[in-house]
């Protein structure tokens, strides 16, 4: 048994099974919120594909240097935003940044971050300032003052 209620644009069914669903008189927009699901599963298809690798300790590629801080930092978004401007002082973000004897993003005086990728270069950025400084805005106030940090 079928009910069916009209209205100018759209016809509203009820199937036997009881389910509403609304279609076009044109039919030319047939079930677009089954449209819209799947689409949010082939989203979340391809997102389960590109997973990150075990035990790793960066993020892979899947993320930029100044997204991967943020996660650092818990979101913190005001101690996030002087890390962006101390770093974007420092090194402009480039993790091949060189400096005399100062290395990376952190700019740090260590021949490590020579060798390590950006990610881990954050890691020990974010370490130093919470030994040193307790907070990356703490360490942007030193910048300021000193010029260095």
């Amino acid at each position: 048994m079928r009910h069916t209620a009209l209205t100018s644009t759209y016809t509203n069914e009820l199937d036997i099974d009881g389910t509403l669903t609304a279609q076009s008189l044109s039919k030319a927009h047939r079930d677009p919120l089954r449209r819209v699901g799947r689409g949010v599963l082939v989203a979340i298809g391809i997102a389960l594909l590109l997973p990150y690798q075990a035990g790793s300790t960066k993020p892979k590629e899947y993320i930029d240097y100044k997204t991967y801080s943020l996660y650092l930092l818990d979101f913190n978004y005001q101690q996030h935003k002087c890390l962006l401007k101390l770093y974007g002082k420092e090194s402009a973000w480039n993790p091949l940044a060189r400096n005399g004897s100062h290395y990376g993003i952190p700019q740090g005086r260590s021949e490590y971050l020579s060798r390590v990728d950006g990610y881990k270069q954050i890691q020990w950025g974010l370490n130093y300032i919470g030994h040193r400084y307790g907070e990356p805005c703490v360490a942007w106030d030193h910048f300021n003052r000193k010029g260095w940090h």
